[in-house]
């Protein structure tokens, strides 16, 4: 059975030391940077008041990656996403070779209905017979206790890699096993071991301008902004 423990712990049993250079958290995103990667990991938003208190602020970038990654197993939301992105940092690297496209172009010749968790801008207009499930959904979407009864029967879906930060990537990956899943969004690690958990493809952004990167996360930038400074890959089976 696929959980966020068997995600995570595959995630981290290939992790090796190396030393962080740099933490930021920002209103949208974190970023671990390390001298061969750059990782990122949404921020968990701020009406969480469990996310007030950052113990370790100011001295994470004196962690190896491989107890940074650790965090991953907090209950501190915050840490959780430092964790997150530090496994990203490890590896989502500079010299990551996979194919050079947008996760959605791997559901073109996917045959049937396609489920989306998270909301994607221009899907409806990409594929037909789309189901959006939302936390917090509109007219025409589903909510999120709709998925036990729309994943079991999906040819495709999206699953947004924020999942991996809320806890519950492990159920809905479990939900879709039948389905061609592909995990997708800049939280995305490129981890190929995930894809011996039922996962399709991954896919995800590799960090291509450091400089300007950090200055639109730390300056709460949001997925659009990002994009200019990383370059979409894939990497499936």
């Amino acid at each position: 059975m696929i959980t966020n423990k068997l995600i995570f712990d595959t995630l981290l049993s290939d992790i090796r030391d190396e030393k962080i250079k740099r933490v930021v958290i920002g209103f949208n995103w974190t970023l671990v940077e390390t001298e061969f990667g750059c990782g990122l990991a949404g921020t968990p938003k701020h009406n969480d008041r469990s996310c007030l208190s950052i113990p370790g602020a100011g001295s994470f970038s004196k962690l190896s990656t491989t107890s940074a990654s650790e965090l991953v197993r907090s209950n501190n939301p915050i840490e959780v996403s430092i964790g997150m992105a530090t496994i990203n940092s490890f590896y989502n690297r500079y010299d990551f070779v996979a194919d050079n496209k947008n996760g959605l172009d791997t559901f073109v010749d996917i045959d049937g209905p396609i489920t989306v968790i998270g909301r994607f801008p221009g899907l409806s207009k990409r594929f037909k017979n789309i189901r959006v499930i939302e936390k917090n959904p509109r007219e025409g979407e589903y909510c999120e206790e709709d998925a036990t009864k729309l994943l079991p029967g999906s040819a495709g879906v999206f699953i947004t890699s924020s999942t991996l930060l809320n806890g519950t990537a492990g159920s809905l990956i479990e939900l879709s096993k039948n389905a061609h899943i592909c995990l997708i969004g800049p939280s995305t690690p490129f981890a190929p071991k995930l894809l011996d958990l039922g996962i399709k493809c991954l896919a995800g952004t590799i960090v291509t301008n450091l400089k300007k990167m950090v200055i639109a996360v730390s300056e709460g930038g949001d997925v659009k902004t990002l994009k200019p400074f990383g370059s979409f890959k894939v990497l499936s089976r």
